[in-house]
């Protein structure tokens, strides 16, 4: 296989059409469908499934095209470092919803106080999206929960903080509840994907809690203006929530006996090359770990 293979396979996944990777690449349309043969036929596996005249990809392909895109990103990095070895590179980094609110603006801010000739580039999605793209080398680094695959990154744990479960200042509820009561509470959710999310859909399939989720928003401030309106019960950060509790818009219930903690790792892959610029920037967040 080269990286000519390699090239063809990812437009056709893009554009998922022979046809379209050909005319984006300017090849003959043969060209394309006997580099896609060759690939099955060295790997021994179906890559697309031809279906109404449309290609989709095959799990076997997902698989493939998470190294593709890897690999490719590599070769191309490479080649702009070691062409200058000493350039500054730009370094892509990716945080959840509730690291991007809480602590990104401070770790930018100190991080080019240091080195200010370094560029960054952050990127705030959920916690899933973060890992997706530092799979397929998209980012360099990740501030995110725990991935899901771990197999294929380095994972340091950077920070720790308290979860709070809170409801509207004139809710009735009383400030201390047993965690069995939120199976009669509208609650309201960070999207699938977050980490809060499967850190609070981990707790309730614990104790075996079936919620009744009336609101689901990637936006924290949606969610919070929802729950001070009375719509439910919100889990968030505690540094998120602190503005709205302090104005008395919200304020905190404890569960019975119950602590939530959630954890944010810096995470990178295993076969990524640091360029100069990536490791001071691991550098520098391995001196706030400590």
């Amino acid at each position: 296989m080269t990286l000519r293979h390699f090239r063809i396979f990812s437009e056709v996944c893009r554009q998922e059409s022979i046809t379209l990777a050909a005319e984006s690449m300017n090849m003959a349309q043969p060209a394309v469908s006997y580099a896609i043969k060759e690939m099955e036929n060295y790997y021994e596996t179906k890559l697309f499934e031809r279906m109404n005249r449309r290609l989709y990809i095959t799990e076997a392909g997902e698989q493939l095209l998470l190294y593709t895109d890897s690999i490719l990103a590599q070769f191309d990095e490479a080649r702009d470092v070691l062409r200058d070895k000493n350039a500054v590179t730009k370094v892509k980094i990716g945080t959840n919803v509730s690291y991007g609110i809480s602590w990104l603006p401070e770790l930018t801010a100190g991080f080019l106080k240091q080195y200010p000739e370094i560029p960054l580039y952050t990127l705030v999605e959920n916690s899933r999206q973060i890992e997706e793209k530092l799979l397929r080398n998209e980012l360099d680094f990740g501030i995110m929960d725990y991935p899901m695959h771990a197999e294929y990154f380095i994972t340091n744990l950077m920070k720790e903080e308290t979860m709070s479960v809170v409801c509207a200042e004139q809710c009735p509820l009383p400030s201390c509840i047993d965690i069995q009561k939120l199976q009669e509470i509208p609650l309201l959710l960070k999207e699938e994907g977050s980490g809060s999310r499967s850190l609070i859909e981990s707790l309730l399939n614990k104790y075996k809690i079936l919620p009744e989720i009336v609101m689901e928003s990637s936006s924290d401030r949606s969610l919070m203006e929802a729950c001070s309106q009375g719509r439910g019960v919100l889990f968030l950060t505690t540094a998120e929530v602190a503005p709205y509790i302090s104005s008395h818009r919200l304020r905190e219930i404890q569960i019975e006996g119950i602590e939530i903690n959630r954890a944010y790792y810096l995470v990178y892959h295993k076969s990524k090359f640091l360029t100069k610029s990536m490791k001071c920037f691991k550098n520098y967040m391995e001196q706030k770990e400590n």
